[in-house]
């Protein structure tokens, strides 16, 4: 069944799918609010306490009794304010690793839906960057960043707090608002589009690690690795500037911001002062609204970190929705059929053509293969023998004509009922860093070692197996490092027979083995092949001379088809290409 995404991304608005992960959690979020505001309420008694201190002592009724109550008064206020911070944190950000959670989950579920196409056309290290920084900006937001927001309520209410000491000296102290907004604007601005090209550029240096780490070998064989190195700094140069950019206008904004908290304390001690000393301000009035600016400090200066978490929250949901809003071109539609399925392993290819980027890559393939058959495909290198079994697979659909499995159009069949009763050996062989035991059983984690035992066997892997210190359990590097290309073909063989599927397709599996293993390995696949289905694709005459049906390609077009016997009798293609391969075993003989 091809997954659908939960929740439909809408590119351009991040904050749509950020609200739709995180309301499954909005209790806990509700709490942290709760608690927030009792943070901010209790705090606000701190300047009324400190107000009541002054008039105490100004109207000489402080006594010792009286002081110590309103230390004790102190003291409650800071616990309370301690614990209620410390619950509100845990329950927010809490909630946003659970939101974390589920995005990462969905992601990464997203993409291994997507179909062939999409991986063509996006780099890994791009992807690798959405599933980790770009979430990782995400989950700031919806954790430290929804927390700050809470925080903002603290600055109406100590507003009124303060309106409540001095309607006058809070106008005074709002009078460079005005020019903050208009600059607090501006660097918002620019920290969007900044953090675009900082999220871009990580993608870059990303990729560029990726693709040296995959091709190190390459990259040593040709002795090119400070050219590599060099590139990289370029790119990690690029990427340093950015930061550097954004973190310039960063900076700027706390100084700005405390100098403007200095300026408005200036103007009320200087405003404040000349009505204390006229008496039309009380200085227990003027000291608890000096306290108040105090406590607008901290959440003044917040205010640029979370426009910063706000920006970095956007642009990385809108990089992670641009995957979401990605449809797989091979899905489960309204033609398939929940309950069909693959029973005989029956393959008709009914006038099959297929354009890739507006180019031709197979036109008119007609052919049937019968239930325990085999069909090999030959043909020159770019002839489509790989597209064929694509076809089939369907890694991609057919652009006109039909596949039939069964008398079933492939479409009808749900595709992973579809790909589960096939085992395919691909041209290029990929181990997981994992056991050896773990990658025969990828496709079949409960195989019993008795079927563990018989698919190694058949594939002449047992040998190498047993001269393993660890046999079965033994641990791969990345991608099968430490093994051998022959190996490795093996151990993908045994893959796909532990499976036990009703089509086996083998994609020139055996182009690393010597001939004289590829006949033993042809020898035991005899009995497999007997009861199921197959596929052999290959460039080599001598693996297919038994085939019941030989297809030979050229330009995506099935020219000759037959037996080994009926196709050396026509002296077409097929007989040239045999021809040729007798003379390079003749050379290499010599």
């Amino acid at each position: 069944m091809v997954y659908e995404p939960h929740h439909k991304a809408v590119i351009g608005r991040p904050f749509r799918t950020i609200l739709r992960y995180n309301a499954a959690y909005w209790r806990e979020y509700l709490a942290g609010a709760l608690l927030s505001s009792i943070f901010v309420l209790v705090g606000l008694c701190m300047p009324l306490v400190i107000r009541g201190v002054v008039a105490a002592f100004e109207n000489e009724r402080m006594t010792p009794r009286l002081l110590w109550l309103y230390l004790v008064g102190l003291i409650a206020i800071s616990i309370a304010t301690g614990f209620s911070r410390y619950f509100e944190r845990k329950l927010i950000i809490s909630a946003s690793r659970k939101a974390e959670y589920d995005l990462r989950n969905d992601f990464f579920r997203h993409i291994q839906s997507l179909s062939q196409d999409f991986f063509h056309r996006v780099q890994t290290g791009d992807l690798m960057a959405r599933a980790t920084n770009d979430l990782n900006f995400v989950r700031m937001f919806i954790g430290p960043g929804i927390m700050g927001t809470i925080d903002m309520m603290r600055l109406p209410l100590t507003l009124g707090v303060m309106v409540y000491l001095s309607g006058r000296l809070t106008l005074l102290s709002l009078l460079p608002l005005p020019l903050v907004s208009i600059l607090v604007y501006g660097i918002v601005m620019f920290m969007h589009r900044q953090s675009q090209k900082i999220q871009a550029q990580y993608s870059v240096v990303t990729s560029r690690v990726q693709e040296n780490l995959a091709g190190a070998r390459v990259v040593k064989a040709y002795g090119v690795a400070d050219r590599e190195v060099e590139a990289f700094e370029a790119e990690s140069m690029k990427y340093m500037r950015e930061n550097i950019k954004l973190a310039s206008v960063m900076s700027f904004a706390m100084p700005l911001i405390g100098m403007v908290v200095a300026l408005m304390i200036l103007l009320v001690l200087w405003r404040g002062g000349l009505m204390v000393i006229d008496g039309s301000l009380e200085l227990e009035d003027l000291t608890g609204f000096i306290v108040c600016m105090l406590l607008l400090v901290w959440p003044l200066a917040e205010f640029g970190w979370i426009m910063t978490l706000y920006q970095r929250g956007a642009v990385g949901m809108n990089r992670i929705n641009e995957v979401f809003a990605e449809i797989p071109t091979v899905r489960d539609g309204e033609r398939t059929r929940r309950e069909a399925s693959v029973s005989e392993g029956h393959i008709r290819f009914q006038n099959v053509c297929f354009s890739y980027a507006d180019q031709a890559t197979l036109q008119q393939v007609d052919f049937e293969v019968l239930p325990g058959q085999t069909v090999a495909i030959v043909g020159l290198t770019g002839s489509g023998k790989s597209t064929v079994v694509s076809m089939l697979t369907r890694e991609y659909d057919v652009t006109s004509g039909a596949v039939l499995v069964d008398g079933q159009d492939v479409r009808e069949i749900p595709v992973q009922s579809l790909r589960g009763a096939m085992g395919y050996v691909l041209q290029d062989t990929f181990l997981f860093s994992d056991s050896i035991r773990a990658n025969v059983t990828f496709g079949r984690p409960h195989a019993t070692g008795e079927e563990i035992a018989r698919a190694c066997d058949t594939a002449q892997f047992t040998e190498t197996v047993e001269g393993l210190p660890e046999g079965l359990d033994t641990l791969l590097g990345e991608r099968g490092v430490n093994l051998s290309g022959g190996q490795k073909q093996r151990l993908a063989i045994a893959r796909a027979v532990v499976c036990d599927p009703k089509i086996l397709i083998l994609d020139d599996a055996l182009s690393s083995v010597d001939t004289h293993t590829e006949e033993m390995i042809l020898q035991r696949l005899k009995e497999v092949m007997a009861n199921r289905t197959s596929i052999i694709i290959s460039h080599r005459i001598s693996t297919i001379l038994h085939a019941d049906l030989i297809l030979v390609l050229e330009g995506g077009r099935v020219v000759e088809q037959g037996t080994h016997e009926t196709l050396l009798e026509l002296g077409g293609l097929y007989a040239e290409l045999h021809e040729r391969q007798l003379l390079e075993e003749e050379l290499e003989g010599a």
